[in-house]
């Protein structure tokens, strides 16, 4: 919420508490609980700055949204940046879906259209997390702006933070088999940057599900890298594979992207819990 905070959406309990003027030959009220009205306030301004830079995120292009608390998480940031991140209790995950129409143009190896598209989305992302920051310093809080596809360190392959874990905890979608994100409309067709915040934001909460029996990206992948869980998964085999795709033929890129469009993400009888 602004720092102008809109009292005629507050509710009932505080238009007869603290802002009551009693009419003569009326009885003001007998008791104000003010504790529970500043948490009121407290849980619908958080409320109204998530509803905000949701509206935000959507309008500028996204196609997912979500908010968690860092926790535990902050171990797992990269030590440029992980003891500012202490100070920052709150995530924004935000993604953007990659068109299934480019994704349907693979066939056994990535490719010049699906790269294109693949650096157009994170250079969007990119806009986005800036876009979002600066909203954020307008409604007084600060944050820091985690760029879509950083790469810090090649072996082993690391960035700032794990985007996966913090829209799975933000309930964007669910940890697949093949190590990335599902999400339940796009599969695993979706791309993902992170704002971290010291705003006050009401946080969501993951999603209780998981790929069922489904296989269809473990059909798919040409390195066998994927498993039954995403405990199976084998980064190595994946890694070695990307590579080789980057330097045959010159493709210059590390990507592969073959197990995406296959994933059908929510689809009746494929996501039955395990």
């Amino acid at each position: 919420m602004d720092d102008e905070t809109d009292m005629s959406s507050i509710g009932y309990t505080m238009t007869l508490g603290a802002f009551y003027k009693p009419k003569r030959g009326l009885c003001p009220p007998l008791f104000v609980d003010f504790d529970s009205d500043r948490a009121n306030i407290g849980i619908m301004g958080s409320m109204q700055a998530k509803n905000d830079l949701r509206d935000l995120a959507f309008s500028l292009g996204a196609s997912a949204f979500g908010v968690c608390e860092v926790g535990g998480l902050v171990e797992n940031i990269h030590p440029e940046i992980r003891e500012k991140a202490r100070e920052i209790p709150y995530a924004i995950s935000i993604g953007i879906e990659v068109q299934k129409a480019v994704m349907d143009t693979l066939t056994d190896r990535p490719n010049e259209i699906y790269k294109a598209h693949y650096r157009a989305i994170n250079t969007r992302l990119d806009d986005m997390t800036f876009s979002l920051a600066q909203a954020i310093s307008g409604k007084g809080g600060n944050s820091i702006p985690i760029p879509a596809s950083k790469v810090l360190t090649r072996y082993p392959m690391i960035g700032h933070l794990n985007h996966r874990e913090f829209a799975y905890k933000s309930g964007i979608g669910w940890r697949g088999k093949n190590n990335l994100l599902i999400h339940p409309e796009f599969g695993g067709r979706v791309r993902l940057a992170t704002i971290l915040t010291d705003l006050d934001l009401e946080p969501d909460q993951p999603l209780d599900q998981n790929c069922g029996v489904c296989k269809a990206c473990g059909k798919r992948c040409p390195a066998g890298a994927i498993g039954q869980t995403p405990e199976e998964f084998d980064l190595d085999k994946c890694r070695e594979q990307v590579t080789f795709f980057s330097r045959d033929k010159n493709f210059g890129h590390l990507i592969c992207g073959l197990c995406l469009n296959c994933c059908p993400g929510k689809k009746k009888g494929k996501n039955e819990k395990q």
